[in-house]
């Protein structure tokens, strides 16, 4: 087995180690935010860049946390037709642990999983460990930082396939506008060798009462490698309605 093989798998088997063997907290430590939370939206969407049509959209987060831990899963789906023709199709499922080391550090462990019909890409699936800080946590501006290495396997629409290691980084900022108006920025940047995937999510939320709220976003996704007939660069413009399970 080549070391570039082994140098990801290393990584991240030392990655979820840390998340297992860290310390234990202090009771008070995420208390404020320890039970489940979660919510789902759909809505339509305008796209530019691979594809260019109007289509249907479903959003649905999930987390659970404790004293100690945070688990995320994130789905989503992107589906859209154009006089009986399928214009648009992706799929995006991302499932993250978090063990939290302090009041503002923690490990994390991600995974992420994306299937575009348009983008050139069959599939492109990550697996990454590493390390996050809350930057920034007042009542109304928050902002965590991630760094982290992994592996990325990607298969082309020609059935080729590649295999990479990565550096992996993100970036959450959360701004309360108001009482009823949040506006969040979400960076993901995962780069290898060969391609590097570059995702942010920019959107305003408008709360209407306890459970729904209304939800603009705009989506920007980019690789630097892509097929010759396909663009770099795609963008997806939603308004969803959004219903919270648990508030």
């Amino acid at each position: 087995m080549s070391l570039k093989r082994i140098a990801p798998l290393h990584c991240i088997s030392l990655g979820l180690a840390g998340l297992l063997l860290a310390p234990p907290l202090a009771a008070q430590e995420w208390s404020e935010h320890v039970g489940w939370s979660g919510d789902a939206a759909l809505g339509a969407t305008l796209n530019t860049g691979n594809t260019e049509s109007e289509s249907l959209n479903a959003r649905a987060r999930l987390r659970h946390q404790t004293q100690q831990w945070r688990h995320t899963l994130r789905l989503e789906a992107h589906t859209g037709s154009e006089d009986d023709e399928t214009t648009e199709e992706r799929y995006l499922g991302a499932f993250q642990s978090d063990r939290r080391l302090s009041q503002r550090a923690y490990l994390f462990a991600a995974l992420r999983a994306e299937k575009d019909r348009f983008s050139g890409y069959d599939y492109q699936r990550a697996l990454s460990a590493g390390y996050g800080r809350q930057v920034l946590d007042t009542p109304r501006l928050q902002l965590s930082l991630e760094g982290g290495a992994g592996l990325r396997q990607d298969q082309l629409e020609d059935r080729s396939a590649e295999e990479e290691v990565i550096l992996r980084g993100a970036a959450a900022l959360a701004l309360e506008v108001s009482d009823t108006t949040r506006f969040s920025e979400d960076l993901l940047v995962q780069s290898g060798e060969d391609n590097t995937e570059i995702e942010a999510v920019s959107a305003l939320q408008l709360r209407i009462n306890d459970r729904f709220s209304t939800r603009l976003s705009y989506t920007v996704q980019h690789n630097t490698e892509v097929p010759a007939d396909r663009e770099h660069t795609d963008t997806i413009t939603a308004v969803n309605l959004v219903y919270d399970f648990w508030r």
